[in-house]
């Protein structure tokens, strides 16, 4: 009897965290852009810089960057945060999944860099973890915030470029180092695909056992292919979901 109840217990617990998750994904803002700077920290020559690098990404690699601003999480944690704004938004291509997302909440004082599926063998959570160290958080620091933006979006710009095999106008450089995420980054990956699995009432599903059938050959490219995209600026995301990989941080 009493697991029974337990179990009753669970299954409210669940259906209630599936309806909160899923009304505030509806409350999420929709992109205006590669800078989409909901918090009003960013210079518009700065916001311009990113676009540049950003729109030149995606029309060489089909790759998309987003970078996002917001005043506050409202009780989420930046994690969750993350992945309910790049399900809802799909940065990078439908099927290769070769979107990032950085997430700032300025009043928090939390930082995200979320990492599309196909782009985890390019950008692990060890790589992503210097990016935030070495190219955000000291800025973020001292509240230069379009200084943040524009150093991580060069460095994540370059080591796509260098994967692909691109090259782009300039200001951009391949991170070097270790690329092996931690332990702690793997689980808060598999909890979050837990979670995701929830908030979409298991559409995610099929993706993810399409991705871990062809994960091997994905990741040694980082999971993109040729040339797609545009020339003429921001037209939209294009459908790619988070594999959950990344790196989260506090200033």
């Amino acid at each position: 009897m009493k697991l029974q109840i337990n179990k009753i217990a669970t299954i409210f617990l669940l259906l209630f965290i599936l309806i909160a998750s899923s009304s505030f994904a509806q409350k999420l803002p929709d992109p205006v852009g590669y800078v989409n700077d909901f918090a009003r920290v960013v210079s518009s020559d700065i916001s311009q810089q990113i676009t540049a690098i950003c729109t030149e990404v995606e029309t060489k690699t089909s790759a998309q960057i987003a970078v996002v601003t917001i005043p506050s999480l409202e009780n989420y944690s930046i994690e969750e945060y993350a992945v309910l704004l790049f399900e809802k938004w799909g940065i990078g291509a439908r099927g290769k999944d070769n979107g990032i997302l950085i997430l700032n909440a300025i009043e928090d004082r939390k930082i995200r860099i979320e990492v599309g599926y196909g782009l985890e063998g390019i950008i692990p959570d060890g790589k992503a973890g210097r990016i935030r160290d070495q190219h955000l958080i000291p800025y973020l620091k001292t509240a230069e915030y379009g200084r943040a933006y524009l150093s991580a979006v060069q460095a994540i710009a370059g080591e796509i470029a260098n994967e692909y095999g691109v090259e782009l106008s300039g200001g951009v450089t391949p991170i070097r180092g270790e690329d092996q995420g931690s332990g702690a980054g793997k689980l808060i990956t598999i909890l979050i695909l837990i979670f995701l699995v929830f908030i979409t009432r298991g559409r995610i599903l099929p993706w993810l056992f399409l991705g871990a059938m062809l994960g091997g050959g994905g990741r040694s490219r980082g999971g993109f292919g040729g040339g797609g995209g545009f020339s003429g600026g921001f037209g939209g995301f294009g459908g790619g979901m988070s594999g959950g990989g990344g790196a989260s941080g506090s200033y």
